[in-house]
């Protein structure tokens, strides 16, 4: 199981995988890759944390590439710096209106 699951006011589940980046890597187990690539029809996400506290949010269908290609090598799906926009985060993340 990823290492956030957050239900919106509709009924709907998010999981999101968290990751700090090392040298362009997101770590992922062989475990969470196959749970990831499983329900990536879902709203499923990876989202990493970089070395200047920049949070970069991955569709989780692409874990596979995060792990293996790296980072710069996937489509960011959006990228917040500080301060943080919670709200917009949430909102791509959740569907929260």
């Amino acid at each position: 199981m990823p290492d956030v699951i957050c239900c919106n006011e509709r009924g709907e589940f998010t999981f999101l995988e968290l990751k700090i980046v090392k040298r362009n890597k997101a770590n992922l187990s062989p475990h969470q890759i196959a749970w990831m690539s499983r329900h990536a029809h879902a709203n499923v996400f990876v989202v990493t944390l970089d070395t200047d506290m920049g949070i970069n949010v991955y569709n989780g269908g692409d874990a596979t590439a995060l792990c293996v290609d790296g980072v710069a090598a996937v489509p960011v799906l959006a990228s917040f710096e500080k301060p943080y926009d919670w709200s917009s985060f949430w909102n791509l993340t959740c569907g929260e209106s």
